[in-house]
């Protein structure tokens, strides 16, 4: 994917004034030292979680759960979540919304007939909970417990 430097703030559209980002990586000692860091955070701090796929949902619940953190709202990321362009909240009518009218097949590659394709599959099907388990990336914002 190519990715637009310019996106890498976008995540401040959604986060309240002050919060502490937490990139997740997969290393789960990395996750561990992060969690510990969070927990030492005082109670109330906004916190904003991102995490890029695979099973980038279970990562972020079980981060935050581990640091103490309550999820107020939780966020697709495209391209993805380190530089994200569009975040759409995980809902299936915002989910519908972006699938039926922004999501495209990128233009002249190889790969542009079948994404299109699959696309097209896609927003027949309605299935919301498919794109939120393949979405490149997720956000979350909650609070430290």
């Amino acid at each position: 994917m190519i990715s637009n430097e310019g996106w890498r703030n976008n995540w401040l559209a959604i986060s309240p004034a002050g919060a502490v980002r937490v990139d997740l990586t997969r290393s789960g000692g990395e996750r561990r030292a992060l969690e510990r860091r969070i927990r030492d955070l005082r109670p109330g701090t906004a916190v904003v979680v991102c995490a890029s796929a695979p099973r980038a949902i279970g990562r972020c619940r079980a981060f935050a759960s581990g640091a103490g953190i309550e999820l107020d709202h939780e966020y697709l990321a495209f391209p993805s979540a380190a530089t994200p362009a569009y975040l759409v909240e995980d809902a299936a009518a915002p989910v519908r919304l972006f699938v039926t009218t922004v999501l495209a097949a990128p233009p002249r590659t190889m790969f542009s007939l079948p994404i299109g394709l699959g696309l097209g599959l896609l927003r027949a099907l309605k299935p919301w909970r498919l794109v939120r388990n393949i979405a490149p990336g997720r956000v979350v914002v909650g609070r430290r417990t």
